[in-house]
């Protein structure tokens, strides 16, 4: 075997565990969201740059009243970063997320512009019906 034949073996070994890696989070936090589920309508937002800074993936349980009921976050740069909790949004309306009047102090923007998109792809589900 070649150096050049095993290098491109070695790449191939990395790129497919990075896409089994990958799979599994994502598994992991289908898993989480279905927690979320049992609150009410559920969305899914996404914030922040691919390569500046990362990006953050946050989910919204919201009732029938427009109001937040609970949430998760998930940020990090490795595939192996879990989804937290974040009760902060608990609580507030779907409005007040989406036009800014309620912001979280001490959270990246990468997750208030996830929020936001999650609150509104809620409120668009929510106007429909």
């Amino acid at each position: 075997m070649t150096y050049l034949t095993k290098l491109f073996v070695i790449i191939a070994f990395m790129w497919a565990s990075q896409l089994a890696l990958a799979y599994m989070q994502a598994k992991n936090f289908q898993k989480d969201i279905k927690r979320l589920r049992k609150m009410g309508m559920v969305a899914t937002g996404m914030g922040g740059k691919r390569y500046r800074g990362g990006r953050a993936f946050v989910a919204l349980a919201a009732d029938e009243n427009n109001i937040v009921q609970d949430g998760l976050v998930l940020r990090g740069f490795t595939v192996f970063t879990k989804s937290k909790p974040l009760p902060k949004y608990k609580g507030f309306s779907l409005d007040e997320i989406i036009s800014g009047t309620r912001v979280v102090e001490g959270e990246p923007q990468k997750v208030m512009d996830a929020a936001k998109h999650a609150a509104q792809l809620l409120q668009d589900h929510y106007s429909k019906i």
